[in-house]
């Protein structure tokens, strides 16, 4: 069962199974973050970048890049995780 470990930030001591299945996400969930990496990249594609404001454009580009990274990133987990338990299925 995981523990707490009191820290700045709360982080918790999972077990190896817990860590795998806890990081797997389901096919709605995946398809819900895939949605948003979508709405995101539509975000992304659509910045006007003015001359007087450049920063601006390059702050809201580098928010809305960070996010989709982000969200692979979780996706990219998810599919690890699952591909990693189905191996040690194999193995049994």
């Amino acid at each position: 069962m995981a523990t707490i470990i009191p820290n700045t930030f709360t982080t918790y001591l999972l077990s190896k199974e817990e860590l795998l299945h806890g990081t797997i996400l389901t096919t709605v969930q995946k398809q819900c973050v895939q949605n948003q990496i979508a709405y995101l990249a539509e975000q992304k594609l659509s910045l006007k970048y003015l001359p007087e404001t450049p920063n601006v454009f390059l702050q809201q580009e580098a928010e809305l890049q960070g996010q989709i990274i982000a969200l692979k990133y979780l996706i990219s987990l998810s599919e690890n995780a699952e591909a990693e338990v189905n191996q040690s299925a194999i193995n049994l």
